[in-house]
């Protein structure tokens, strides 16, 4: 293997985990957020309905950019947009110019989110194995260690405008620093720039849309969980949250050894089953304690799905570029993220939040079934091609 691809491998590590770190800060600070804006649950979750309507708004543009353009150079730019989407975050007034500022942040997230997906099936190719899971755990060790800055900083009493300043200026520099040595995978401005996702991507999609969800909700409603249904600290809810982060990004540090070795299919159906384990943990015994190891088991559980399912999206998308297979595959699974969490806070208004977070057991059940289809007769290898190199 060449050195500029162990060079470019990385760098999309590194670009992972600092899409994670960002995403940290508005996690960690969120319960800070509502209480400073007098927000309920159910306002939250319209506030929240913005980030993932971004999301998905984001993603056909992120397939066309890296399409048109290639993941690297496309990478380079979404990093000047992303991080700062915080500081538009933490200057909002009110819950419609939260949601704004959360669908504009997510737009810019989900062009890096092809583009560095993108970039790291083209290095499986090239390196002729699974690497995506790896890369992964670089997101959920960015997530680990802003939340653990989040964590110092909601302790501390750090305001959330001067902590998201400073991790957007962070983010900046350092994306600019990491996309430099990424692989040039130029785009043709000839290719086809979307898909819709029918067939074997239309399956892929489907349990990404379940993955997608349990990610999401994890994200966006663990702290609150752990604050208003068990009464914890906002230290210590932050800190649950980087505990699932932790646990996530170390499962995910296997994944790709997983894969390679029982194939995707069975890894994505296993990794349900821990899922709904812990999440049956976190949400029915009471007391603080157990809902922190509750939502470590059932991080364990949802690392390896999706990195499984995107792996798989180029070889299922026949005579589709890879980034707008991908891109295809995960806008029906950020439409979980877009259905789920909102769903959650509505649900919590009349049940609680415990009850409502019951529906990531369904969620987790339906991966099992869905990807006995979905992933039936697939291998570790993201694409045809052999390796270069």
């Amino acid at each position: 293997m060449r050195r500029p691809d162990r060079h470019a491998r990385a760098a999309t590590t590194a670009v992972f985990f600092l899409t994670g770190a960002v995403f940290a800060a508005w996690s960690t600070r969120l319960p800070a957020i509502k209480e400073d804006l007098h927000l309920t649950n159910g306002a939250l979750a319209v506030a929240i309905l913005g980030l993932e309507a971004g999301a998905i708004a984001g993603l056909p543009a992120g397939g066309a950019i890296v399409a048109r353009a290639g993941s690297r150079a496309a990478l380079r730019a979404g990093f000047v947009a992303y991080p700062l989407g915080l500081v538009a975050i933490a200057f909002a007034g009110n819950v419609a110019t939260l949601a704004l500022a959360l669908a504009a942040m997510a737009v810019a997230n989900s062009v890096v989110d092809v583009a560095m997906n993108a970039q790291g099936v083209e290095l499986e190719r090239r390196y002729g194995r699974p690497l995506l899971s790896g890369m992964h755990a670089g997101h959920s060790l960015g997530l680990a260690a802003g939340a653990l800055a989040g964590t110092f900083a909601a302790a501390a009493g750090v305001p959330v405008r001067a902590h998201f300043a400073v991790t957007a200026a962070l983010g900046v520099t350092a994306g600019a620093l990491a996309t430099r040595t990424l692989v040039h995978d130029e785009g043709d401005a000839g290719e086809r720039r979307f898909a819709w996702p029918r067939g074997p991507l239309a399956l892929l999609g489907a349990v990404a849309f379940c993955a997608f969800l349990l990610d999401g909700a994890a994200y966006n409603w663990i702290t609150v969980q752990l604050r208003t249904e068990r009464d914890a600290a906002p230290a210590l809810a932050a800190a649950a949250f980087m505990l699932y982060a932790l646990t996530v990004g170390g499962a995910r540090l296997a994944g790709d050894r997983l894969v390679a070795r029982f194939g995707r299919r069975r890894v994505v159906r296993a990794s349900a089953v821990a899922a709904a384990a812990g999440c049956g943990v976190a949400v029915t015994v009471p007391g603080v304690a157990p809902a922190p190891a509750g939502w470590a088991v059932f991080g364990l559980g949802v690392a390896a799905i999706a990195p499984a399912v995107l792996g798989a999206a180029p070889a299922a998308g026949a005579g589709v570029p890879p980034s707008v297979a991908i891109a295809a595959v995960t806008s029906v699974g950020y439409l979980g993220s877009f259905t789920g969490p909102p769903s959650i806070g509505a649900l919590a208004g009349a049940t609680g939040l415990d009850a409502a977070l019951g529906l990531l057991l369904g969620t987790a059940a339906a991966v099992t079934v869905v990807a006995a289809g979905a992933l039936r007769g697939t291998s570790g290898a993201s694409g045809p091609s052999p390796p270069r190199g």
